[in-house]
């Protein structure tokens, strides 16, 4: 005889199965990640030693709500019965009366659920999605039960925005692995390897984000991974840039049409473009991104989250707090400092992709301050570029392999200096105009 009744609700599903048939209505990723969570807790309160059958609605919801408290009550098998989703009380506990169990685990739907706790105890709270209710059946399924525990279904919202930023880290990665294959593909490319940067500052400035919340050990191995290829693909991306400008300079005749200076550009940049593909296929770096994918799509969470889960709260507080930092430091900047500024330029980058790709937990106000990031960080960028350009043309100056071409060179450093003044001196006279004239009252105010 049963001497003890769990009723459960199923899990958070999906709003609708892609069949249309109510049965194949599956649990969200965050519904079975909450009872996941939970259920090993609330399960423990029928104790160590109970034999716990089993039973389940044939909706696939409710078998995957079974599933996971087969999990935490150790029970192998689960029994379906179709009672449970026709509703059908009476069938039900004529089961319930001939089974030999010590201790049944029933998941079903609602009201099914609520009515018969109701039944058996005159009154019970009401059945959220995945609430658990323990009732003792002193008299079998026909008499009057006890109420021996109640525990309400998990909080899903805090996995609903674990899965959110899952999906963006994820998808981040892939992207990440597709402009690899994309790059080493077409390495003569200049946009292909823009992407592949980006990509990999894209990642990396999530995982960064994310760092106080994910295991260190994933989250170094990946920065480890990213760093290295981002480091050796530098050169290459700021050659790119400096031929771009050089480009530039011959269109508009500060550098002569029959200048071998671009030439000299593309030759430099073929040597270091088959250095870093022999870099990349030694590491097998294509391979090695499409593993990080792999990883990154499973986030390993510390323990504090895997059993919590977080909250938008969690993630704009967050992100409030490292957009204050970069505004202060912004503020501060001094736009001589060619490594401050690269630094702050790398900083506003870094919060534009988070707030680019994790705008559905940030909220719409953040997410639209990745407009605003992305032009200071380009502001910022053509100013390190320029500043680049120069350093990179002087260092070439000094190479036998830029021997014919030094005077070009000379011209491109000299513009280039000229642009990086032309660029400070004009922020610093906008951050000038914003600053209030010392001893003006404020507006509306008289003093």
């Amino acid at each position: 005889m049963v001497k003890t009744l769990v009723l459960v609700r199923h899990g958070a599903p999906e709003a609708a199965a892609a069949s249309g048939a109510d049965l194949d209505r599956r649990l969200t990723a965050s519904g079975a990640r909450a009872l996941r969570t939970a259920y090993p807790r609330t399960f423990a309160l029928l104790g160590d030693d109970a034999q716990v059958e089993v039973w389940s609605s044939p909706a696939v919801r409710a078998l995957e709500t079974a599933d996971v408290v087969a999990a935490a009550t150790g029970a192998e098998d689960i029994e379906v019965h179709q009672s449970l989703y026709a509703q059908d009380m009476a069938a039900f506990l004529a089961e319930l009366e001939a089974s030999d169990a010590l201790v049944v685990a029933a998941v079903g739907h609602a009201p099914f659920v609520d009515n018969l706790a109701t039944r058996l105890l005159g009154q019970c709270p009401s059945f959220g999605k995945g609430t658990a209710v323990a009732i003792d059946l002193p008299d079998g399924a026909s008499g009057r039960g006890v109420l021996r525990w109640y525990v309400a279904g998990p909080e899903v919202a805090s996995w609903e925005e674990l899965a959110s930023v899952e999906r963006a880290v994820a998808l981040a990665a892939s992207d990440l692995s597709a402009h690899s294959e994309a790059f080493l593909a077409k390495p003569e490319d200049a946009e292909g390897l823009r992407q592949f940067r980006m990509g990999l500052r894209r990642v990396r400035s999530l995982l960064q984000f994310l760092a106080p919340w994910q295991t260190k050990k994933q989250n170094r191995r990946s920065e480890h991974v990213l760093k290295e290829l981002q480091v050796a693909s530098a050169r290459l991306r700021a050659l790119d840039i400096l031929s771009e400008c050089v480009d530039g300079l011959v269109e508009s005749g500060e550098l002569g049409e029959n200048s071998l200076l671009p030439m000299a550009c593309a030759k430099e940049r073929a040597l270091e473009c088959a250095s870093l593909i022999t870099d990349m296929r030694k590491r097998h770096a294509a391979k090695g991104l499409g593993k990080l994918a792999r990883d990154l799509a499973h986030l390993s969470w510390k323990s504090k989250v895997a059993e919590r889960g977080l909250t938008s709260e969690d993630f704009r507080a967050r992100f409030d707090e490292q957009f204050n930092e970069v505004d202060e430091d912004l503020f501060g900047l001094d736009l001589r400092d060619g490594d401050a500024v690269y630094v702050a330029r790398r900083d506003a980058k870094e919060m534009h992709y988070v707030a680019e790709r994790l705008g559905e937990v940030l909220g719409a106000d953040r997410a639209q301050m990745s407009e605003y990031l992305d032009e200071i960080q380009m502001e910022l960028g053509a100013l390190s570029d320029a500043r680049s350009n120069k350093q990179l043309a002087e260092e070439c100056a000094k190479s036998p392999r830029f021997r014919g071409v030094r005077a070009d060179l000379g011209v491109v450093a000299r513009d280039q200096a000229e642009v990086v003044s032309a660029i400070t001196s004009g922020l610093e006279r906008r951050e000038a105009d914003a600053r209030p004239v010392s001893g003006d009252a404020p507006e509306g105010e008289e003093g």
